[in-house]
């Protein structure tokens, strides 16, 4: 049952939910109470529910013939379209119940906050109805990156403050960030199913091929993969220097994760490594750098949060386990 729970909820991806609203909010105002916090959290959490559950439910027949899929709830049949459909559906009053009942108490710019939560989920379905039937597939990946940022946007609203440089640096990384998961991450792990089945994903666009010798990546997955990276290492660097430069942990922690993003990139090239692990630490780095930018600037209860709501999916996670134990042999390999 809770393994059913935790592949049904996509439990395993809700740290990366979890922390935008978190992440707003610190960026807006550090010094938020436990209140409010856990009301973002609880947000946070009925977005997550809608995003992933309803995707499930529209992808539904691609992924009943995809068998990383296999073990799935819905793909099983242990749980009926309708009544998942359902569940996703409650997740939107539910966070607006949230945002009413604890973090609009005291917030002078509640309205702007709904309004960024409203679009948000709208835009999420959009792409969850349509994000592999769009002709032009970056298109829907900025889509979907777009209801992901306004939850950062919500949480700076939520704590009634104005957004500034910060939250726009952040806004901007996630943008960036969706279109690296879904366009050559997601793309490239569902290439052979999608081709297959018909839809339409940024990886097959840019001309990604599964050959009979294993996957054929392509000069033009490669270019818009190197693009989005580049931006994404120097995104928070900017940030840092920019609009936190009187403080040395968020230059640092974001320096840090930058270092050791380019250490696995490098370490993945020389080859011998499993795709899977890479990619999974490769994700590991890129959700923990806006973390590693705003959690030092927090107050506590909101540092506390962020940090177990990134962590613990993780910690979760087996793949987490199997790409760090990759890691570890590399790094005695290469010393």
């Amino acid at each position: 049952m809770l393994l059913a729970a935790y592949r049904f909820f996509r439990f395993s991806a809700f740290g990366a939910t979890a922390v935008l609203p978190l992440l707003g909010a610190g960026g807006a105002q550090p010094q938020l109470g436990v209140r409010r916090t856990l009301g973002l959290l609880g947000v946070a959490t009925a977005f997550h529910a809608f995003a992933y559950v309803h995707n499930d439910v529209c992808d539904l027949e691609l992924d009943r013939t995809q068998p990383l899929r296999a073990d799935y709830p819905l793909v099983r049949g242990e749980i009926s379209p309708q009544a998942a459909l359902a569940i996703a559906l409650a997740g939107v009053p539910t966070a607006f119940a949230l945002d009413r009942w604890v973090v609009d108490a005291g917030c002078s710019d509640a309205p702007a906050g709904r309004r960024y939560l409203a679009s948000a989920f709208a835009l999420m379905a959009i792409y969850n109805r349509w994000g592999k039937a769009c002709p032009f597939p970056p298109l829907t990946d900025l889509v979907q990156g777009a209801g992901w940022a306004l939850l950062i946007a919500y949480g700076a609203a939520a704590t009634g403050r104005p957004a500034d440089g910060l939250t726009r640096a952040l806004i901007a990384y996630e943008l960036l960030l969706i279109l690296m998961v879904n366009g050559v991450h997601g793309s490239l792990r569902d290439l052979g199913n999608d081709r297959a089945r018909g839809a339409r994903t940024t990886a097959l666009m840019l001309g990604a091929e599964q050959t009979s010798g294993g996957l054929r990546i392509g000069p033009g997955v490669f270019a818009y993969a190197v693009a989005l990276q580049l931006a994404l290492l120097a995104l928070p660097l900017w940030a840092a220097a920019r609009e936190l430069p009187s403080r040395r942990a968020p230059a640092l922690g974001a320096g840090g994760v930058a270092s050791l993003t380019a250490a696995l990139l490098a370490a993945a090239a020389r080859g011998g490594a499993r795709p899977a692990d890479v990619g999974m630490l490769h994700l590991i780095l890129l959700l923990s750098a806006p973390v590693a930018l705003v959690a030092p600037r927090m107050g506590q209860p909101l540092r506390v949060a962020t940090l177990l709501a990134h962590a613990l999916p993780l910690m979760a996670n087996g793949m987490t386990y199997d790409a760090l134990r990759w890691a570890c042999g590399a790094g005695v390999a290469g010393s």
